[in-house]
């Protein structure tokens, strides 16, 4: 994905993003929460089932007989699997919350530097210098971000395993992730050099 540094463009191409998102999401039986209960500390764990659909596993019918109470125990199984799918899409919203406030806390911090400064020190050069200063915190935090993304796509693609569900959820989940950040990033550094 070629990036831009046109804020209006880097806007559009984060919603096309998060429709693709919202689309995935809708086609597992999966919805993105209301980001306004999003709490960045705790996680949420979904406790009721989303409806089943189309492409989640559907329980077989076994010809030989199955009774009736295995093939609703098996439903209930996926059904409980899928809830908890949910609950980990709940956490990577909340991370991704996280994290696009820090970024944003660290760019109005370092606006807020810049602008604490005499108007003859307001030079490029010392935009760069203060945004280059917070580099090494920046990546930090992109790291830690990685690795719990990585840790609940772990656990989505064990609860996968479980149910016997071959499906390529986990690394479409991955590559929205990692278009979005760079989406943020660009943002971010668009909005930090202008």
């Amino acid at each position: 994905m070629a990036l831009t540094s046109n804020p209006d463009n880097i806007a559009q191409l984060q919603q096309d993003q998060d429709k693709k998102q919202e689309e995935l999401l809708n086609q597992y039986g999966l919805h993105k929460p209301d980001l306004g209960q999003i709490s960045t500390q705790e996680p949420v764990l979904e406790t009721q089932a989303p409806a089943p659909e189309a492409s989640q596993p559907q329980p077989s019918q076994d010809a030989g007989g199955s009774s009736g109470s295995d093939a609703n125990s098996q439903q209930q199984a996926e059904a409980q699997a899928w809830a908890e799918i949910q609950g980990y899409v709940n956490q990577l919203y909340q991370v991704e919350a996280k994290y696009q406030g820090y970024l944003s806390g660290v760019v109005a911090d370092a606006k807020a530097e810049f602008l604490a400064l005499p108007k003859e020190q307001r030079t490029q050069q010392n935009k760069i210098s203060i945004v280059w200063a917070k580099a090494d915190t920046l990546i930090a935090q992109e790291k830690n971000c990685d690795a719990e993304v990585e840790g609940i796509l772990s656990n989505i693609q064990a609860v996968l395993n479980r149910i016997g569900d071959s499906s390529n959820l986990v690394s479409e989940i991955r590559a929205y992730y990692e278009n979005s950040k760079a989406n943020w990033k660009a943002a971010k550094m668009t909005e930090l050099y202008s």
